[in-house]
C-alpha cells in the first residue's frame, strides 16, 4: 500500500441530516465564540481556558482554512435543513505510513445536543478515516467527566486501550484520560452489523 494520503480536496460529506464541509473564513466568528467557551473548552482539551484575542485566533483560523497540515483533516458540521453550522469534526496527527489518526467532535451549537447530530458525524468522519484516508486504525480520547462523549466512541466500536492516571487537572483535582481504539477490521464489522439492523428495522 502507498504511504501517500490523499492531499486536501473540497470534501463534502452528507447524511439526509448532516453534512461535513471543509473549514469556511466566513465561519470565523462562530468558529471564535466556541472557541472561547469555557464549557466546550472544559469538554475538548486538554489546555486550561484561556480567552483568546480575534487578532491571534483570526491568524490561526486563516492558515488552517488556507494552508492546512498534511496531517490535519479539520470539517464544519452542517445541520443539513437549514445548513447552520453546529460544530466542527477533526482527524489529527495522521501517519502516512502506519495508517492512523486521532479523531473527535464537537458539537458548538448547544440547540443540537442530546439529538444524535454528533452521531451522524461522527460516523460519518469515521467514514472519511476509513474509505477515504484508507487509514488502519483511528484512536480517540475522553476525559473522565465527559460521559456523552465516551459514550459515543463506545457505541460506535472503539475499544478501551488503557487509562493515563491522574493526567489532566482541573478545579484542583487530578483526573484521568481514557484511551480508545478503533481498527479497521472492527469498523467494518461494527458498521456491517449496524447496516443490518437497519435494514431489518425499515423492512418491519
Amino acid at each position: 500500500m502507498a504511504n501517500s494520503l490523499p492531499v486536501h480536496e473540497d470534501t463534502s460529506l452528507q447524511t439526509s441530516r448532516v453534512k461535513l464541509t471543509p473549514l469556511q473564513i466566513e465561519n470565523i466568528h462562530t468558529h471564535f465564540r466556541w472557541n472561547n467557551d469555557p464549557e466546550l473548552n472544559r469538554l475538548d482539551s486538554e489546555i486550561p481556558y484561556e480567552e483568546e484575542s480575534f487578532g491571534a485566533f483570526k491568524s490561526r483560523f486563516e492558515r488552517m482554512c488556507d494552508n492546512p497540515s498534511p496531517s490535519h483533516r479539520n470539517f464544519e458540521i452542517h445541520a443539513h435543513d437549514d445548513e447552520k453550522l453546529i460544530g466542527v469534526a477533526y482527524a489529527t496527527r495522521i501517519g502516512s505510513h502506519n495508517r492512523h489518526a486521532q479523531v473527535g467532535i464537537t458539537i458548538g451549537d448547544r440547540d443540537y445536543w442530546g439529538r444524535g447530530y454528533g452521531r451522524e458525524s461522527f460516523t460519518l468522519l469515521l467514514s472519511y478515516c476509513f474509505e477515504t484516508l484508507s487509514l488502519h486504525r483511528v484512536s480517540a480520547e475522553t476525559f473522565e467527566y465527559h460521559t456523552a462523549w465516551r459514550d459515543l466512541v463506545e457505541g460506535m466500536g472503539f475499544q478501551k486501550e488503557g487509562t493515563v492516571r491522574e493526567y489532566l487537572r482541573r478545579d484542583g483535582e487530578y483526573l484521568d484520560k481514557e484511551i480508545y481504539g478503533l481498527l479497521e477490521r472492527k469498523y467494518r464489522a461494527h458498521h456491517s452489523g449496524a447496516e443490518e439492523v437497519a435494514s431489518v428495522e425499515t423492512a418491519a
